[in-house]
């Protein structure tokens, strides 16, 4: 009888099975006839019959096959041979409704009977989404084909990645599957009626396990990721599910543990998140690794260390011999602080010394004797000699402002030939001020005259080198007709409230060409175009009016934090719902770390020039770079190798398997036509 197999696993097919979205059925082959001996719940509601009624009309006749073929009789015919099955077919409910199902079948024999178990998982979404994607394709058959075949293969990656344990109220392992075991390590009999601390990690803290059994002890679901370790002393990391199961008086019965195994993503994550807070070329800290100490500082000290015409070392012997000074010196100011201080490189020839930890005095006193010690320190690289002098300059303001103040006392020390400066409010730029007043006259000029123009350089398929699609970029044409660099203009047109109107201009000329050209073209937005209403609503208004925004991906380039993200989210999903994609430029570089990443939903990610740059003579970059394009193949993210200048180059991107290249290897951004 059914009940005879319901009996067998009162877990399995009871409690489980009445709680699936999936149909299921056990029917006893008879010589003539079939009976329908079992239907779970959930069956009886979607098909809105009884189980008297379902044997009265016959389930051949709730069955509809989706073709001939496959009538319910030879079905079972096909079944018998085989044993285990998977069918489709169509079920139809009392009230008329139809719906099609998957149905996974098995012939069971038992104590002289046959029975035929289904569980029927009911597809109208998938047939829906198939026969849309189909609608043009004439040989829907073996489309069909295809597009389960990709289904089935999805659902066997998952089935082989479910680990699955269910344990009595006192944690006691009472059932373990294959992949658990395979996991841990242990044999089923080294695991069965033991406790889950078995592969508890010493690293997962105390605080976790009594937040987790609080909640499961209260009748809740349980969701997190637990480090365990395995009975080689490894340890593995799960994404896990922890479900009370109840009885019929609401009481705990045991608890029923899913997870899947995340090791390798968490691992990716730990080598994204330090690589987004270190420098590639000195392992010292970066500046989004300082933008976090400064945003997490109520007070302290700061110093900006800059060699002196570091940029005649570079021009003389390169920029490998440039390098390796950086990296040797950054050794020495490291080995000259304690442990009370805090060291960063921001870029080529500039170091941060902060500390929140000393007084006034002890920082100042600290800053002169490591300022002598640099000015008189002479650094011998690959047999040539450099002299090495220094300037550093000090700040003691807020935490919100240090950074900025420290680089305001930096240039007045530049102008007035200072090895040591301390910054004061009382400080005269005048001369640059001067400068930036004539600069904000020649962004207005240009914006009244037009003289904003977008250059675009091409990204192309790395195999075939055939250009995929572009990137916009914006310059400045003077009046004299010579082409501005950004470099020059940006920062002083937002602070001059200018930059609105630039981006604006970007933006239509862009789409224009999208619209006249039917190219695809990359559009680089800050955080601040984000955030910006008005920058948002012509940017909406214009997809509005252009003829194929899913030739249009917007390319995130903002160098700060995101502290808003539900504001960056709205402004993401109304984009895609334009047919346009999200790129996240510069990655390995500022913002661009893993959390961010997911948080965003990024479709692209652009590794930034610094990386790939010499990757072909570095090593470490090569590692770096690898690290981040397996991470993107595991995402399912499309990877942009920028600043590809060279063959050898080329040739490292196309051993590292990254889809897309950008660089002056295959054009310099210039005039589309």
């Amino acid at each position: 009888m059914a009940t005879q197999l319901l009996n067998n696993d009162e877990l399995l097919f009871t409690r489980l099975l009445d709680h699936s979205h999936d149909l299921f059925f056990i029917l006893e082959l008879h010589e003539e006839k079939v009976s329908v001996e079992y239907v779970n719940d959930t069956t009886l509601e979607k098909l809105g019959y009884t189980l008297e009624e379902i044997n009265a009309i016959g389930i051949e006749n709730i069955r509809k096959p989706i073709k001939t073929s496959q009538a319910f009789s030879q079905h079972l015919q096909e079944l018998k041979k085989v044993t285990t099955a998977i069918d489709y077919a169509i079920l139809v409910a009392k009230d008329g409704s139809e719906f099609p199902v998957e149905v996974n079948a098995k012939i069971i024999v038992q104590e002289g009977k046959t029975y035929n178990v289904a569980v029927a998982r009911d597809i109208t979404q998938r047939v829906a989404y198939e026969e849309n994607l189909k609608a043009d394709i004439q040989e829907k058959t073996q489309k069909l084909k295809e597009y389960n075949a990709t289904l089935q293969s999805y659902q066997k990656a998952i089935d082989e990645n479910s680990i699955l344990t269910i344990s009595d109220t006192h944690g006691i392992i009472t059932y373990a599957n294959e992949n658990f075991l395979q996991l841990c390590g242990y044999a089923k009999e080294e695991v069965l009626g033991k406790p889950h601390s078995i592969v508890r990690h010493p690293d997962t803290p105390k605080e976790l396990f009594k937040e987790l059994w609080q909640t499961i002890k209260n009748k809740q679901v349980w969701k997190g990721k637990i480090k365990n370790k395995k009975k080689n002393g490894d340890y593995y990391i799960v994404d896990t599910v922890i479900v009370p199961l109840l009885d019929s008086a609401s009481n705990i019965r045991e608890f029923l543990s899913i997870r899947h195994d995340v090791t390798e993503i968490t691992k990716k994550q730990e080598e994204i998140e330090k690589l987004a807070h270190t420098d590639t070329l000195t392992a010292l800290r970066n500046r989004l690794s300082l933008n976090e100490t400064l945003a997490n500082a109520t007070q302290g000290a700061l110093a900006l260390i800059d060699i002196n015409r570091f940029h005649e070392i570079n021009d003389f012997y390169g920029e490998v011999i440039g390098d390796k000074v950086i990296k040797a010196l950054a050794q020495q100011i490291k080995m000259q602080l304690s442990e009370e201080y805090k060291l960063f490189h921001l870029q080529g020839d500039e170091f941060i010394v902060f500390s929140d930890l000393l007084t006034k005095e002890q920082f100042i006193d600290e800053m002169v004797r490591l300022n002598t010690f640099l000015s008189n320190k002479v650094l011998i690289i690959d047999h040539k000699i450099f002299y090495i002098s220094t300037t550093v300059a000090l700040s003691f303001e807020s935490s919100a402002q240090l950074l900025s103040s420290v680089n305001l006392a930096n240039r007045y020390a530049k102008l007035k030939g200072l090895s040591f400066n301390i910054f004061s409010h009382d400080t005269s730029l005048e001369e640059e001020y001067k400068s930036n007043l004539e600069w904000i006259y020649k962004i207005r000029k240009a914006l009244v005259e037009d003289r904003f123009t977008v250059f675009f350089q091409p990204i192309v398929d790395t195999k075939t080198q055939e250009t995929r699609k572009y990137e916009a970029l914006v310059r400045m044409i003077d009046e004299e007709g010579k082409i501005i660099s950004p470099f020059f203009f940006l920062d002083k047109a937002k602070k001059s409230n200018q930059y609105v109107e630039i981006t604006k201009k970007v933006i239509k000329k862009a789409i224009f060409m999208v619209n006249t050209k039917g190219i695809r073209c990359g559009i680089n937005l800050t955080i601040e175009d984000i955030e910006s209403s008005m920058v948002k609503n012509f940017i909406f208004e214009m997809l509005e009016g252009c003829n194929a925004p899913q030739n249009i991906a917007f390319e995130l380039v903002e160098s700060e934090g995101i502290e808003n993200f539900t504001e960056v989210n709205e402004f993401i999903q109304k984009i895609k719902s334009y047919g346009c994609t999200l790129a996240i430029d510069d990655f390995g570089t500022g913002y661009s770390n893993f959390e961010y990443l997911l948080k965003l939903n990024a479709d692209t990610i652009k590794i930034d020039g610094s990386l790939i740059k010499d990757i072909d003579v570095n090593e470490d970059k090569y590692d770096i770079v690898k690290t981040i394009v397996g991470f993107a193949k595991i995402k399912n993210l499309k990877v942009v190798a920028e600043f590809v200048s060279s063959e050898a180059i080329y040739e490292k991107i196309k051993q590292l398997d990254i889809e897309l290249c950008q660089g002056y290897f295959f054009g310099e951004p210039k005039p589309f036509d």
